[in-house]
């Protein structure tokens, strides 16, 4: 039980290193790819806005097909698309065949990440809150080592940044034959999911609805800025170098809050705490943007602390209303699904105020008010219950 335990745990890792690279090395190499394929700044936009609108429409699906061939070899199936549509890259000859890619990588991630929720709550039923610590972490590292190599990579190989794109399937590579093993073992006791069980959204749930909305809105403040934090820091007088630099120091940042954040609850277990917490850590890393010129180093610590903490709690939410696996998943998928939708709207906003007003200025004041509107809805859905139905454990 230990061994089958420990399988199960990288596969988790390795599955979660896979859920952000797609989108995430695409940042640092952003000015090459638009001089050398002539896209505009609302195109360009598109590279993070179609995946993420991807993720959100497969991931409807994602219980349906959990329910109906089995959760471990769906996410098996769709790290393989995420893998072969990231290695497809090295042959880019024009921006639709990039937005393609983009396109498979998105729904490639919407199929894995709920289910991944509901793997959690089936094989580590009592320890949710630090699975979900580890799932968190595990993408911020994956995100992380592809801002940070993805240029590196691209000097490596003859300055390419297509095979530098390219390079992140060997990620896919690393998790397919652990996964193919979990399969195995999971067929030992029978999977949690139960044929039987009917895989339906709560639709009419508005606690659900009201999760959803938050999860969009902190979905889209984390884009935002992990698509044009660059570029914005490029604005105001800075290299490129030192703007691809601030990218990767803003997805680092993440990890303390990703690492601790169960330790926290443990300590403070308010969900309404650390929201409003985190949020503010964002909110203030962007008016340092917005109203300073101190170091966008610093702005860029806040941001990723506070999406850090954040992101791991769009994670735990839904597992905190779930009473099961498949429950889990469906919440899970409703969430990240018409999140994931709203959230990718941002990116593409971001691209088009910039081309139509020529600064990223009007857009921080924009992302700043979204960030109160954040706290907002935080402590709607936080709110206590005055029964059991429908209430999210506020302690």
């Amino acid at each position: 039980m230990v061994n089958r335990n420990k399988l199960f745990l990288f596969a988790l890792i390795l599955a979660a290193f896979n859920l952000r690279p797609g989108l995430t090395s695409v940042s640092p190499v952003l000015y090459g790819i638009t001089k050398d394929l002539g896209m505009s700044s609302t195109l360009a936009s598109l590279l993070t806005s179609i995946p993420l609108l991807c993720f959100g429409f497969c991931s409807l699906f994602a219980g349906r097909l959990a329910n109906r061939y089995q959760p471990e070899k769906m996410i098996t199936f769709a790290i393989t698309c995420i893998g072969i549509a990231t290695f497809l890259r090295a042959f880019t000859n024009s921006s639709i065949y990039l937005l393609i890619t983009a396109l498979l990588i998105g729904a490639g991630i919407g199929v894995v990440s709920p289910l991944l929720s509901g793997f959690i709550k089936s094989h580590f039923p009592d320890k949710a809150a630090s699975m979900i610590g580890i799932y968190s972490t595990s993408m911020v590292v994956g995100a992380s080592i592809s801002i940070g190599l993805t240029t590196p990579l691209q000097h490596w190989f003859n300055n390419s940044w297509k095979n530098g794109l390219a390079f992140w399937s060997i990620l896919a590579l690393l998790a397919i034959p652990l996964w193919l093993m979990v399969i195995k073992q999971s067929r030992i006791p029978a999977s949690n999911f139960s044929q039987k069980t009917k895989a339906s959204l709560p639709l009419k749930n508005k606690k659900a609805w009201l999760l959803t909305s938050f999860v969009g809105i902190v979905t889209l403040l984390f884009y935002c800025f992990a698509a044009w934090l660059p570029a914005i820091v490029e604005e105001k007088g800075w290299t490129p170098a030192f703007g691809g630099l601030v990218g990767t120091i803003a997805m680092i940042a993440q990890l303390p809050a990703t690492l601790l954040l169960p330790s926290l609850l443990k300590v403070l277990p308010s969900r309404r705490f650390w929201i409003t917490t985190f949020t503010l850590s964002i909110i203030i890393g962007l008016s340092l943007l917005c109203f300073t010129n101190v170091t966008p180093i610093v702005s860029s610590i806040c941001l990723g602390v506070g999406a850090g903490g954040l992101v791991s709690l769009t994670l735990l939410l839904p597992l905190d209303m779930a009473s099961s696996p498949m429950e889990a998943s469906t919440w899970s998928a409703m969430t990240q699904a018409i999140g994931y939708m709203i959230g990718a709207v941002g990116p593409f906003i971001i691209g088009f105020l910039h081309d139509y007003l020529g600064s990223f200025v009007p857009t921080l004041y924009l992302l700043i008010i979204i960030g109160f509107i954040a706290i907002l809805l935080g402590w709607k859905i936080t709110k206590p219950a005055r029964g059991k139905a429908e209430g999210l454990p506020v302690k």
